[in-house]
């Protein structure tokens, strides 16, 4: 199980605890979604950012050589049904980091958003990662500041959402106010406790 904090967004890491303590190449899943994110989104730097994923890409595909900082990606990287999606999903991110045109980012981001779940559902698994919350925790934890563009997108309704995500879209939503404050993990899992119990 992926334990440090500083390799899985939080509410990642609440649906660990919840649905995948011991689903290993979820977790290496998450743990890719997270870096990918964190470290492969660079602001305005769009040809750095693919060069940087060009090397990711090497590293996958080519996994006896893999750095060590990517051992976490050795579960995912090695099992046969999801090495083929896990290629084409970095294509897929290559294709989100240019943010300068709307149209082409949604329709980017959702081919993204549809491959991750294609993974998921690959390993058998009863869960889908909302569209909505995927594309917040980008802008999130990504830092890039231009969230604004797409602000009437994120009021749109999904048909279903798991409650640790639509938690996180509301108060995203509400208490943000599109400027990207730090969300402290204390009133996510105050709010979250909350619909739990309405449940």
């Amino acid at each position: 199980m992926i334990t440090n904090s500083r390799n899985l967004f939080f509410v990642r890491k609440i649906q660990v605890s919840f649905y995948f303590k011991r689903k290993t190449i979820i977790q290496s899943l998450f743990f890719l979604e997270y870096m990918l994110f964190k470290t492969y989104a660079v602001k305005n730097e769009l040809f750095l950012a693919n060069i940087k994923l060009k090397w990711l890409f090497d590293q996958i595909s080519n996994p006896n050589k893999i750095d060590k900082p990517l051992y976490f990606l050795r579960p995912l990287i090695e099992n046969k049904k999801t090495k083929k999606y896990l290629l084409g999903l970095l294509q897929d991110f290559s294709n989100i980091i240019d943010l300068s045109e709307n149209e082409n980012f949604f329709k980017n981001f959702k081919k993204f958003n549809s491959n991750f779940n294609k993974i998921i559902i690959l390993l058998d698994e009863n869960f889908v990662t909302s569209y909505r919350f995927q594309i917040l925790q980008f802008f999130y934890v990504s830092k890039i500041n231009k969230i604004t563009k797409f602000k009437e997108f994120f009021f749109k309704k999904e048909k279903t959402v798991d409650v640790t995500e639509s938690v996180f879209i509301e108060i995203f939503l509400k208490k943000c106010n599109f400027n990207l404050t730090k969300i402290s993990k204390v009133q996510y899992l105050f709010y979250l406790l909350k619909e739990l119990i309405k449940k």
